[in-house]
């Protein structure tokens, strides 16, 4: 188990995002995100050169590797929101994403002495290197406490 001592600033951790298909990114669309640019590839193709996916697919798409290859191993007490969320280009059909996890801060609370705040930067680019996603990301963390606390 990892806990908020065994982070420093500047770490990075890496992840990828296997490829979304035109169906998926279609079949989300209908459920969470209707919009014409994510389910009617005609009219995606006028406007973005073809389909894309829906930004909140994206921001899932690109946490999943996270959540499942690094948070289990965290003593993660809970996400605190997001200082901020991008989406400066969008993800197209068939599109890995690398994505790169740097830890910006990693603060003990002061009111609480067993846990603290890790927070991170998170960005995730196509095969061409160029950022689809970015998102700043504080979660509370637990502390491995010393024999003297």
């Amino acid at each position: 188990m990892k806990y908020l001592e065994d982070f420093q600033p500047g770490q990075i951790y890496r992840f990828r995002a296997e490829p979304l298909s035109k169906e998926e990114i279609i079949a989300f669309a209908h459920e969470w995100d209707p919009q014409r640019l994510h389910t009617d590839e005609n009219y995606a193709v006028s406007v973005h050169g073809s389909l894309i996916a829906s930004g909140f697919q994206t921001m899932l798409h690109v946490f999943k590797p996270v959540m499942h290859g690094m948070m289990p191993e965290i003593a993660n007490i809970g996400g605190l929101g997001f200082d901020s969320l991008r989406w400066p280009r969008p993800v197209r059909p068939g599109e890995a994403l690398d994505i790169e996890l740097e830890v910006s801060s990693v603060k003990p609370s002061k009111s609480k002495p067993d846990r603290g705040v890790l927070a991170y930067a998170l960005r995730a680019m196509n095969s061409a290197g160029q950022v689809v996603f970015t998102a700043d990301t504080p979660v509370m963390i637990k502390r491995r406490l010393s024999e003297e606390q």
